[in-house]
């Protein structure tokens, strides 16, 4: 009776279609010359490539559906074609894109890609049909309206001394926008870093990536000395959040400690510059540019990392179902090791207990870190009253996806809808055949297995 199971099983898993990576078996060219760095998995391995000149992509076996393309900084605008349609590609800035090509132009065994401009791409993955492998990371836009808008100095510390913070509202349902004040431009590898940890931790929209070059500092006026070197002044600065705020209206912002947490420089004027932007958000006078794009807004309340005044405790131990089960706190630990060239710093033991070799007692949880605590904020600026029971940053706010619904997202709803019952008949049409094969075959085995016993 086992083995009938089981062959009904593996019978049945033809209905579940995984997307396969098939770059191995597929010809990648660039004017008809082959480069293997485009396919070596290594990320950080780059072909310059010059622009209105000719990638094909050709698979002999099977229709190419998707791609995968991993850039040197960002994405720029290209076209995509075959035999049939063409369409725009890159217009996102994503350093990271999947391609839908079946979406875009129809699967097909011969693919043509060029770009506007010159452009630096690391690997291209081809893959077929399917649901798609784990490392494709498939991003949307940054958020229209966000929840939570954390400002991160630079890539890594969303994960170090805001660890736990992503993952807990993520869980939640919240939309959360991170934007980084700094850039790592110079460092390709940190960029890649940034955005696999990102995705990690459930981020599943593009952050921004600010104006300012990483560069070490240990006090306001250093930072700020460093700030000018890099012809940016401190009202670019301030111009710059006050857009992100704008922009993306938050309920929510979160920023570093005002003293930098270990005193680094660029940490301190990012938070000096968002207490700034906090009081000029709201002022029609103040960057006309940014107000006429996206409007006014005033935040209604502002968090700062281990500010301390009407303080309050993050859980972040607590066993999250989003997460299957993990804590906020080991999924932001899991976040933190997509940063490898990090790995060997001090911060690896502050956030784990253990180092890159191994020494030291592992942490099982956040509150067991008690130095620069990633749990511990203060309420720096509110428009809706002090907090009461002090362990969320939304007491006394809703999610907007918990706000009383209004006719234009009850339309929404019904197109979403309309669009899940388009794709369950596409689903239908396409694997009907092996849905049915399959019933037959597992009604026939019961009735074999009925017949046995009734012999018997």
């Amino acid at each position: 009776m086992k083995k009938i199971i089981i062959l009904a099983f593996f019978l049945i898993m033809p209905t579940y279609v995984f997307a396969s990576d098939i770059t191995q078996s597929s010809k990648i060219t660039i004017d008809g010359n082959i480069y293997t760095k485009l396919t070596d998995n290594n990320e950080n391995s780059y072909i310059s490539i010059e622009k209105n000149k000719n990638i094909q992509i050709v698979n002999e076996e099977e229709d190419i559906s998707g791609l995968y393309i991993i850039y040197e900084l960002k994405s720029i605008n290209g076209i995509i074609e075959n035999d049939t349609k063409s369409e725009k590609i890159g217009a996102n800035g994503f350093l990271h894109e999947y391609i839908d090509v079946e979406k875009l132009i129809g699967a097909s065994d011969s693919i043509n890609l060029n770009y506007e401009e010159d452009v630096k791409i690391g690997e291209i993955y081809v893959l077929n049909k399917g649901q798609l492998p784990e490392y494709v990371e498939v991003w949307d836009k940054p958020c229209t309206e966000a929840d939570l808008l954390l400002f991160s100095t630079h890539s890594d510390d969303e994960q170090l001394f805001f660890a736990g913070l992503m993952p807990t509202y993520i869980a939640r349902g919240a939309k959360v926008q991170v934007v980084y004040f700094t850039n790592h431009n110079d460092n390709p590898k940190r960029l890649h870093e940034q955005i696999h940890g990102l995705y990690k931790v459930g981020i599943m929209n593009y952050p921004v990536i600010g104006p300012v070059p990483d560069a070490w500092s240990d006090n306001l006026n250093w930072a700020t000395s460093n700030l000018e070197k890099s012809g940016l002044t401190v009202d670019d600065a301030v111009n710059f959040e006050i857009e992100m705020i704008r922009r993306f209206k938050p309920l929510v912002v979160v920023g570093h400690d005002e003293l930098g947490e270990y005193s680094h420089g660029q940490h301190i004027l990012n938070t000096h510059v968002l207490k700034i932007a906090l009081e000029k958000t709201n002022d029609d006078t103040y960057d006309t540019e940014s107000m006429e794009k996206y409007g006014l807004w005033d935040v209604p309340k502002t968090y700062l990392h281990l500010y301390k005044e009407n303080q309050i405790v993050l859980d972040y131990d607590i066993p999250l179902d989003y997460f299957n089960g993990k804590t906020a706190y080991e999924v932001s630990k899991e976040g933190y090791k997509e940063h490898h060239s990090q790995q060997y710093t001090w911060f690896t033991k502050w956030l784990t207990g253990v180092n890159d070799k191994g020494i030291g007692t592992p942490y099982t949880k956040a509150s067991e870190i008690k130095k620069y605590s990633p749990c511990e904020y203060g309420l720096y600026r509110t428009l809706v009253g002090e907090d009461i029971n002090k362990n969320d940053m939304f007491e006394n706010l809703t999610l907007r996806k918990d706000e009383p619904q209004n006719e234009k997202i009850v339309e929404k709803v019904k197109n979403i809808s309309k669009n899940i019952l388009n794709e369950k008949d596409d689903y239908w049409n396409e694997y009907k055949y092996y849905i049915i094969c399959s019933t037959i075959i597992v009604l026939l085995l019961i009735i074999v297995v009925i017949n046995r016993k009734t012999k018997k």
